[in-house]
């Protein structure tokens, strides 16, 4: 697809000239532009939100950061992002994630960010991820004459600090600018309830509190999921259990990884994977899932290393790998315009840690949401211990050996992903306490990346869609 046939008859119909600068598929706007081998300062971009009145196309650079706060207050609104279903159909020609910064086609209401009128090229996906669609900015600004006008983003460019640990706004730009979130921890604090648990999540908390659970208990609350036999079955082929023959059902799988394990990673996908947050940038749903995916992995074989005395029950690690991350969901799935402006700014600033970010934007970290609703759930102490403190080095109190050994795992990934830990490599005081040699830690980071990525990565990818 080169630029969509409703996009293609409005500018020839308007009578606006163009070019059209084809490139291999990307997923962000950030990459297109690079491989079209244009600055990003010449893109922009729609946001799709809505409220009670409707939908609304805010269109912006596409390196400034959306102020909701100042657009609410513009247009006296009460706007979020637009649900992915609702984009769905109002932009059925598109490819997903790709909406054409062209409000009038689509019948769509549009404000415009007054930025837009200084520049004097402008590109944008027309619908497709493989091409980008030029054009004049005065054309552009011609095009979006009736559309609501005013300042309600900032500069992104700003916000980047690399190669520190000190997030700092500069005077008079980007963040700076930004208003805070007001009364967000409070906000937090004042929910009296998440969504409830799924009911096969609540008969394996259930279960897991028996002594001996047997086969048949747990297939029987499995097959209550019909999500769930597939994607164990998808983890038992995936190699890491040392299993070379056929997994063919649900019964094969458990054989395979084991019924305790079997019973906390279904625990963990069940409770979680029917919350929805944005899909894409760092902290979206594609990369939730493919960090949680492989920190939960790792973790579990991590744990299999360790001595006796530090070494956690064996779904415990796997459990507490996949959600140590969970505020984020909660935070996407409860508060989306918040969660949109941390993605936007953790993407901007990729050497700065999340945990500093946060603070900033929202006053409060994601491991404080995250232990605050895995608790309301009634989760296991150890595994809402370690959401809340992975993060801590210096943590030693009670279930400190599974907080301890995430915060290993995440370290050990962020080479290769994005992972909210402080650096890449773990504070040895840390391979002292849990008595985890830090050779054998990596070589086995190593093995879990080489040999799993891709059965890993495919079972992230389902949990997104």
């Amino acid at each position: 697809m080169q630029a969509t046939e409703r996009i293609a008859t409005y500018l020839k119909i308007q009578k606006v000239p163009y070019r059209l600068l084809p490139h291999p598929p990307t997923d962000t706007l950030e990459q297109a532009a690079a491989a079209a081998g244009i600055e990003l300062r010449q893109m922009v971009r729609a946001m799709m939100l809505e409220d009670e009145a409707g939908l609304l196309m805010a269109i912006l650079p596409a390196d400034y950061l959306l102020d909701f706060t100042e657009l609410n207050r513009l247009l006296g609104r009460r706007l979020q992002p637009a649900s992915r279903a609702h984009l769905d159909s109002v932009f059925p020609d598109c490819e997903p994630r790709s909406i054409p910064p062209l409000a009038e086609p689509y019948g769509l209401t549009a404000v415009v960010d007054e930025q837009i009128s200084l520049m004097q090229d402008v590109c944008f996906e027309p619908g497709s991820h493989t091409h980008l669609l030029c054009m004049e900015g005065g054309l552009f600004d011609w095009l979006h004459q009736d559309a609501r006008r005013g300042v309600f983003s900032h500069p992104a460019q700003a916000l980047t600090r690399p190669n520190t640990y000190t997030f700092t706004m500069p005077d008079g730009a980007g963040l700076k600018k930004l208003h805070p979130v007001e009364n967000m921890e409070q906000r937090v604090r004042a929910l009296q309830s998440l969504p409830p648990l799924p009911g096969a999540a609540r008969r394996l908390l259930l279960l897991r509190d028996h002594p001996a659970p047997t086969l048949a208990e747990l297939t029987a609350i499995i097959t209550l999921d019909p999500g769930l036999p597939p994607l164990l079955e998808h983890y038992a082929r995936a190699g890491h259990y040392g299993y070379h023959g056929k997994v063919e059902n649900l019964r094969d799988a458990i054989g395979v990884l084991g019924i305790d394990a079997t019973l906390h990673m279904a625990l963990g996908l069940s409770a979680v994977r029917h919350l929805r947050a944005p899909v894409d940038g760092p902290l979206g749903l594609h990369g939730y899932w493919r960090h949680a995916v492989h920190t939960a992995t790792l973790a579990a074989a991590l744990n299999a290393l360790l001595p006796p005395a530090s070494r956690s029950r064996a779904g415990h690690a796997y459990l507490a790998g996949l959600l140590h991350d969970f505020g984020f969901l909660a935070l996407g799935h409860l508060f989306k315009a918040e969660f949109f402006l941390l993605n936007k700014v953790v993407a901007a600033n990729p050497d700065v840690p999340v945990t500093l970010i946060e603070k900033r934007v929202l006053g409060f970290e994601h491991t404080q949401l995250g232990s605050w609703a895995l608790g309301h759930w009634q989760f296991p102490p150890a595994v809402i211990t370690a959401a809340r403190e992975h993060h801590n080095e210096f943590y030693r109190a009670e279930h400190a050996s599974l907080a301890n050994l995430v915060l290993v795992a995440e370290h050990l990934l962020k080479a290769s992903q994005f992972s909210d830990a402080a650096a890449d490599e773990p504070p040895p005081a840390i391979y002292t306490a849990l008595g985890l040699a830090p050779a054998r830690a990596h070589e086995l980071a190593v093995r879990v990346l080489e040999h799993g990525a891709y059965a890993l990565d495919d079972m992230a990818r389902t949990l997104a869609g």
